[in-house]
């Protein structure tokens, strides 16, 4: 064959049908059989495949022979792989990509666009520490061979080499074929569609990680405080809230207490197992890598790839543990919007931006008419990124949550305090139309997102069949790492996950001034969704920080007390703070500095001026400071900047990016890296670019509860960022703009100098 073709009513069939996704089905094992060009044979009762004199074609009823993906098999060599799991996932990923360039969806986060040439590159595998990363190349510029009202993609490279040239010769003779082509049902299938089987688990390998905690846990109890000694040594008899200031070794305390627990059910020989749930992949595989640096019988008791010892600790994403327990509703691999928790939700955004958009086009004129002020308000004059924020947690809780995304459930919804002012019907009924476009375009693509898999999981579980597995399959404890980066739809699961006499030993740490962009974490609210009642259990207080100085402390207390009255049950959690700094730590602190300067180009000189000073006269390592920014956009200045300057530097990935912290120290180099990415990390010195009004916080002309709900999402990143600081740390921003309103109560109380 010199091609195969696919029009575009068989892409959108092939990517949304789930028996596709895995090699583990029988409809795959026969799509990579005709890939291969080893079997004819085809049954499906949606797809037809007909072979042609040059190629074959796959289409369905609809033969929509304007827009479609031809495969170049003169060029493209992706389907000659030994492995169909691999075939499978360079399919898969070329036709999802399809989908979403035909629908003008925004690109994945595997798909980059060559700038200025008509060329999408897609990669198809997790990258790995090698040059040669195999991708694929499609070309975009195919419609434009003098064909009117015609749409393709040319895939027509698969591997390493960037010199790849694209021809148009077979997709010529395929046009010509598929002109003549008529629909033929006689390969269709006459059963019926299945029913989804069981779950194809994904199995996540651990990453070797570097983690400055090696000391081994029986030395711990030298460096413990009293408070934190109590807390780990202590038996559970119920529920626990660990809380605590970002640095006062809240995560530490709780694997310390899981070792404790285990080591003491080893020596009495009792059954018991421990589940330990995080919130994204990044800090699953930081804590595995800890408990293995503190002890070493881990591995021996680890519950991995469904074995369980007798006693046993399970480390898991919330998201995998859901995806494992969604019965016959299971998903596979090439299902999740992305595997991480984190990420997908980062794609969530750009998905209902482009539903937005939609409907903004196509309907708003005639809603116009009938929405309430506020909410039209709300619309024009809140910055877009501030405005998906709010639609991704009124989509995800109230929408999907609350309401089942049930409309009539959802316009009779309470609404929070602090949310999207949806006044009327027909503005609830608008903000419903962003979310089924929203929902069609995961359709489109055959994916489901993290508030799908944890509200089917929730689904699956609180059922009679789950009351009873409980038994065997739950947990005597659960623990619950960051609690605050959970939506009340993920926090709603945890109390079906421990066994029913051990329903309340649910451990969890939490400082509530790192729930980011969330509607906080209270007393009440933790109550409701745990099924506990929380004044009758013991509060574990840390009140040591042992990660920043005084200074650095003072500042982040200001910048939440300056932001108490926009908060519901607010508890500052720096408290009754003490410090544990030596000599030598009061040698390489500074006092805070805020400044401003006349453009953003010279906050980013401005920061690597003061970074190389300080690491010259602190004899500080350059791995040992992060510069922070607080837009997207300056972070491309920044690493432009940079690079000009031919300074050393990594950027951040993600949220606990461990590989590149590794690797800006093994280089010696600087960290830049958004807010929203530095939590949970520690440097001895921390720059932040651009901070100043309309920017922290965003501008003052978004309505009251759109404004309320974004400040309080912004005091909490500010707070985040400034405690990653340990010695020193300098804030900048724009003369033309500003001083920061955030940081008034800083400057005014001299806690903080500030240079104009």
């Amino acid at each position: 064959m010199n091609f195969i073709f696919i029009t575009y009513d068989a892409i959108v069939e092939f990517a949304s049908d789930r028996f596709f996704q895995s090699a583990e089905y029988l409809e795959s094992s026969m799509l990579c059989d005709v890939l291969q060009g080893a079997s004819t044979y085809w049954e499906h009762n949606k797809i037809v495949f007909q072979i042609t004199e040059k190629g074959c074609f796959f289409y369905t009823h609809k033969l929509d022979k304007k827009q479609g993906l031809i495969f170049d098999l003169s060029t493209f060599k992706g389907f000659e792989l030994s492995s169909r799991e691999q075939i499978i996932s360079i399919f898969q990923k070329t036709v999802k990509y399809a989908v979403r360039y035909f629908e003008k969806l925004p690109v994945a986060t595997c798909e980059r666009l060559l700038p200025g040439l008509p060329t999408t590159i897609v990669f198809p595998f997790p990258f790995t520490a090698t040059k040669d990363v195999n991708k694929i190349l499609i070309d975009r510029n195919s419609s434009k061979q003098d064909r009117k009202e015609r749409n393709y993609l040319t895939v027509y490279f698969f591997g390493n080499d960037d010199k790849a040239k694209v021809s148009f010769t077979n997709l010529n003779k395929a046009l010509g074929e598929l002109d003549k082509l008529q629909y033929s049902p006689t390969q269709l299938s006459t059963l019926e569609p299945k029913i989804s089987a069981a779950l194809a688990v994904t199995d996540l390998n651990s990453l070797n990680l570097s983690i400055d905690s090696k000391i081994g846990y029986d030395n711990w109890q030298y460096y413990l405080t009293e408070n934190q000694k109590s807390f780990v040594t202590s038996p559970i008899s119920g529920a626990e809230r660990l809380e605590g200031a970002a640095g006062t070794g809240k995560t530490l305390s709780m694997i310390l207490k899981c070792i404790h627990l285990l080591k003491e059910k080893i020596e009495k020989n009792e059954e018991y197992h421990i589940i330990f749930v995080t919130h994204s992949l990044a800090t699953k595989e930081r804590i595995i890598d800890i408990f293995l640096n503190n002890w070493s019988a881990f591995k021996d008791y680890q519950e991995k790839d469904g074995t369980r010892p007798y006693i046993s600790i399970f480390v898991t994403t919330l998201q995998e543990w859901s995806a494992d327990h969604l019965g016959t509703n299971s998903i596979t691999e090439n299902e999740y919007l992305d595997k991480d928790a984190s990420d997908s939700k980062a794609m969530q955004i750009l998905y209902i931006e482009e539903a937005l958009d939609k409907v903004l086009k196509s309907q708003w004129t005639a809603f116009k008419i009938i929405c309430s002020p506020e909410f039209s308000s709300f619309l024009s004059h809140t910055p877009k990124e501030n405005l998906l924020e709010m639609m991704q947690q009124e989509i995800a809780v109230l929408i999907k949550g609350r309401a089942s995304s049930i409309w009539d459930r959802y316009k009779e919804l309470t609404r929070p305090k602090y949310s999207i002012p949806l006044k009327n019907d027909a503005d609830k009924n608008f903000m419903f139309l962003i979310f089924n476009q929203y929902q069609k375009s995961l359709e489109r693509v055959g994916q489901y997102d993290s508030d799908d898999i944890v509200l089917s999981a929730l689904g699956q579980i609180n059922t009679p069949i789950w009351s009873r597995r409980v038994n065997r399959e739950g947990y005597n404890a659960c623990f619950i790492d960051e609690t605050h980066l959970f939506n009340i739809n993920e926090l709603s699961i945890f109390h079906y996950i421990n066994k029913p006499d051990c329903r309340t030993n649910i451990i969890f740490a939490i400082d509530k001034s790192q729930a980011v962009g969330d509607w906080g974490v209270d007393d009440q609210v933790i109550s409701n969704t745990f099924n506990i009642n929380i004044d009758t259990k013991e509060k574990h207080k840390f009140g040591t920080v042992f990660r920043s100085s005084p200074d650095i402390v003072q500042l982040a207390f200001n910048i939440l007390s300056s932001g108490v009255t926009l908060f519901t049950n607010f508890e500052n959690p720096l408290d009754y703070s003490s410090f544990n700094f030596t000599k030598e730590d009061e040698r390489k602190c500074e006092r805070p500095l805020y400044k401003l300067c006349s453009d953003d180009e010279k906050t980013i000189e401005e920061a690597f001026i003061w970074a190389d000073t300080y690491c010259k006269e602190k004899n500080c390592l350059k791995s040992n400071v992060l510069i922070i920014t607080t837009t997207d956009f300056l972070l491309k200045q920044a690493e432009s900047y940079a690079k000009s300057s031919h300074k050393a530097f990594e950027v951040l990935k993600s949220r606990s990016d461990s590989k590149t912290i590794r690797m800006a120290f093994e280089g010696n180099k600087y960290i830049l890296g958004g807010i929203d990415y530095v939590g949970g990390l520690e440097f001895e010195a921390v720059v932040i670019i651009g901070v100043d009004e309309g920017r922290v916080p965003p501008s003052k002309s978004i309505n009251g509860d759109a404004s309320h709900f974004m400040n309080y999402a912004w005091y909490n990143r500010m707070y985040v960022a400034v405690t990653r600081a340990k010695y020193a740390i300098l804030l900048l921003g724009v003369q033309g703009r500003g001083r920061s309103s955030l940081l008034e109560s800083s400057i005014y109380n001299e806690v903080i100098n500030f240079e104009e």
